[in-house]
């Protein structure tokens, strides 16, 4: 009859039939000598992840640097734009939505697409395939496990991103709580994430003017614009490309993207 090695030592990749033994390996040299050097490979890891954090001068997205967005933005936007925008009878409450969603765009330029703010690069909204009729896009945030301390681009869906970005709307509003400033986000928040039938009308719309603003962005930055491609393969090839230039932080480091679908 064969006797399974119930014991294992996984560091030196030995197995033992008997406890004992397993017990025994334990204190030997060689056992002893591979903890030593899993413990200094391990704090290595952990000190280039934490020295590329400190190195990177870009903050996670939801560390974003907020200091940009003046008390006088916040303001206007509850006590005149919200206001003179929803008491425009003529127009239909999508038309509303979309009209203020301009003002969303406006924030997130200051915030994200700022030139002058390069530790504020951590959003991305990236169109994978120039050329075609309908539009797939990849929206990628830069966060840092908790865990293990690596950076990350944490890809989203639309919906996903959607709750991020009113998430981080609602916190500009912390200190100076303008009561009409939330209605303006809560009234978005209604109509292009929370109801089923105005999010399908509206997600085409929030799409293009998302990636417009992402292409402004490049075209400020003077980057040249994309080659199209026919066949399939060179389409996601290119894509790939450009994502990995486009997710190089400015130390050039390239952290790892998960939760793609690429």
């Amino acid at each position: 009859m064969k006797i399974k090695n119930n014991y294992e030592c996984s560091l030196c990749s030995i197995k033992f039939k008997y406890k004992s033994k397993f017990i025994e390996h334990e204190k030997t040299k060689k056992h002893l000598l591979n903890i030593q050097n899993s413990n200094i490979n391990n704090s290595f890891n952990h000190s280039f992840n934490n020295i590329i954090n400190l190195t990177l001068n870009v903050n996670s997205f939801k560390k974003t640097d907020t200091s940009n967005i003046r008390k006088n933005i916040i303001e206007d936007i509850g006590e005149y734009i919200y206001l003179e925008v929803i008491n425009k009878k003529y127009l239909s409450e999508i038309d509303k939505v979309k009209k203020l969603f301009d003002y969303v765009i406006e924030i997130l330029e200051k915030l994200h697409f700022n030139l002058d703010i390069e530790e504020n690069h951590n959003l991305k909204i990236l169109l994978m395939f120039p050329g075609i009729k309908k539009k797939v896009y990849e929206y990628l945030i830069l966060e840092i496990n908790p865990e293990t301390k690596d950076i990350i681009w944490n890809a989203l869906n639309y919906k996903e991103l959607m709750k991020q970005l009113f998430e981080h709307l609602y916190n500009l509003n912390n200190k100076i709580k303008n009561d009409n400033y939330d209605k303006f986000i809560s009234l978005l928040k209604r109509y292009i994430l929370t109801n089923e039938e105005t999010y399908e009308e509206l997600k085409p719309f929030i799409e293009e003017k998302l990636n417009n603003m992402y292409i402004n962005f490049n075209k400020k930055q003077k980057k040249e614009e994309r080659e199209v491609k026919e066949e399939f393969n060179e389409k996601l090839h290119e894509y790939i490309t450009y994502r990995t230039q486009e997710c190089k932080l400015n130390n050039g480091f390239n952290p790892d993207i998960i939760n793609s679908q690429v």
